[in-house]
């Protein structure tokens, strides 16, 4: 079998079509989009393989190589560099109509439909000034909202009318030496090592001395495509949800610096109702539950549950004192545990909600970095009511939830096949790809266990994706630092001790 990627995203949502109900799984693995119906294992691959496959091909000696083009806003998937990009994020609209995605190398913000023959149809790509790092949709489906990793939110429109397009623009030429650029004045810092007297003033005026060195910086070139930037972190960005409260609208976002903020939507996004403090560390997901609360999770001890329309704080749930029970009660992993538990720490890379009938208990699954399994927490307002470690195979990269029935729901789980349980760096002697996405049900009584339900969709969509990477020529040995890189780096948002706090990363 042709090796691939992991899946290091996952989105299944279920649709009728011409009267009849089916299930759609979605899977992003590196720079490829794939999908499959549950039942039937019909699906397709973005790009497709005779279009992939051209990336391959070498032009012909006596041929020109043409200069390099950027397209900002190609509308078809014939781009041979659509497939170079890997993705990193995947949300659905509400409606259920279209993928929203992120390539991140390319900072592209991709916008998909999958038709009634499951064919992925490519309608947008627009290119962002710095790399977006989290999506999501306004509850009406006509804006996508956009963080970057520079702190900043932008508003996007799902779907680009005709004037959106690039237009190529001629840049004047200059008759008059008033309209030359002035020459900019060269930077003196007022102070010098000599009136500093703290290291981090000294560290600020070594920052502004080295910039100062480097010239001035030239301007990005505009983008093309109708966006508004609606509001901005003075640190990075790391996700961002939407809600909307009694008709009105709110933007939450989370960043490195421990920061929840609560701002308005737009038209007033610029104004910001007010903060949820409580974190020590990084802030990495936020997740809104079925009550309306809002649960938010990191690199803190905790998890953190919140009435964020009043920025109080309801309860705490101890995530890393469930991994650490966890991890000795398998055989396998409990030499990753150390001798000083004090010093274990957890970053999180996913919250999900799960959805019930009951909307005063709140349940959601927790995944963290490096760590071969998904932790079911059932709560109130007063605090953890049941808690539930679920098993995998791998280490757990991202997870999606259907649900069947008012009581009853399924996780899909996109597992790393290729590291080894717990582990970051050490590869597995074999590389077990049918087994990289278990699927699990839970029922009334809350609890979660191994089903089939949609194997059979999860060995069509590893089967798939074989297949595309087989006709691409693209099997072989996988690079592990790149799958390192790409699955990976979470923990990474966390501060080391001596760097500046105040410090924009």
């Amino acid at each position: 079998m042709n090796m691939a990627l992991p899946f290091q995203c996952l989105k299944a949502y279920r649709r009728s079509v011409k009267g009849k109900e089916e299930t759609l799984l979605i899977g992003a693995s590196g720079s490829r989009l794939v999908v499959v119906e549950s039942s039937s294992g019909q699906g397709s691959t973005w790009p497709a393989e005779e279009e992939a496959s051209k990336e391959t091909e070498a032009p012909a000696e006596d041929e020109e190589r043409p200069g390099k083009r950027i397209k900002l806003t190609p509308t078809n998937t014939n781009d041979s560099n659509s497939n170079k990009s890997n993705f990193s994020c995947l949300a659905l609209s509400n409606d259920q109509q279209y993928i929203v995605a992120i390539t991140g190398e390319d900072k592209c913000v991709r916008v998909f439909h999958i038709d009634s023959d499951y064919r992925i149809h490519q309608l947008s790509q627009r290119p962002m000034a710095r790399r977006p790092c989290a999506i999501t949709l306004t509850s009406d489906d006509s804006t996508i909202l956009c963080a970057d990793k520079f702190g900043d939110v932008y508003a996007l429109p799902l779907l680009m009318s005709p004037d959106d397009g690039v237009q190529d623009q001629e840049v004047p030429p200059t008759t008059s030496t008033a309209e030359q650029p002035e020459t900019p004045v060269e930077f003196k810092p007022s102070a010098s090592v000599l009136t500093v007297h703290s290291g981090r003033n000294r560290k600020v005026l070594e920052e502004q001395i080295r910039q100062a060195s480097l010239g001035q910086r030239k301007s990005k070139e505009p983008l093309k495509f109708k966006h508004e930037l609606l509001l901005g972190h003075v640190s990075m960005l790391t996700d961002i949800v939407y809600a909307n409260v009694n008709g009105r609208g709110y933007i939450v976002t989370s960043d490195r610096d421990e920061h929840v903020r609560v701002s308005r939507a737009p038209p007033q996004a610029h104004i910001i109702e007010g903060f949820c403090h409580g974190h020590e560390e990084f802030v990495n997901r936020l997740c809104l539950v079925s009550s309306g609360r809002l649960v938010s999770g990191g690199g803190d001890a905790q998890l953190f549950v919140w009435d964020w329309l009043n920025y109080r704080l309801l309860t705490t749930i101890d995530v890393r004192d469930a991994v650490l029970r966890f991890l000795k009660s398998q055989a396998e992993l409990s030499s990753i545990v150390p001798a000083n538990e004090e010093g274990f720490k957890v970053a999180v890379t996913g919250i999900w909600n799960v959805p019930r009938s009951d909307a005063q208990r709140d349940e959601i699954l927790v995944t963290c970095e490096g760590v071969p399994a998904i932790f079911h927490f059932g709560f109130d307002e007063a605090g953890k009511k049941h808690e539930q470690a679920i098993p995998l195979n791998g280490n757990a990269i991202d997870v999606t939830v259907i649900q069947q029935s008012p009581d009853s729901c399924v996780a899909v789980a996109s597992v790393d096949y290729v590291h080894k349980p717990g582990s970051l760096k050490d590869p597995r002697e074999q590389k077990q790809d049918d087994q990289a996405i278990p699927t699990f049900t839970s029922g009334p009584d809350g609890q979660w266990q191994a089903d089939s339900t949609l194997d059979t969709a999860a060995g069509f969509l590893t089967k798939q994706l074989s297949t595309a990477v087989g006709a691409a020529g693209l099997a072989g040995e996988v690079d592990l630092k790149a799958i390192q890189g790409l699955l990976y780096g979470t923990a990474n948002l966390r501060k080391q001790p001596g760097t500046d706090p105040d410090q924009v990363a």
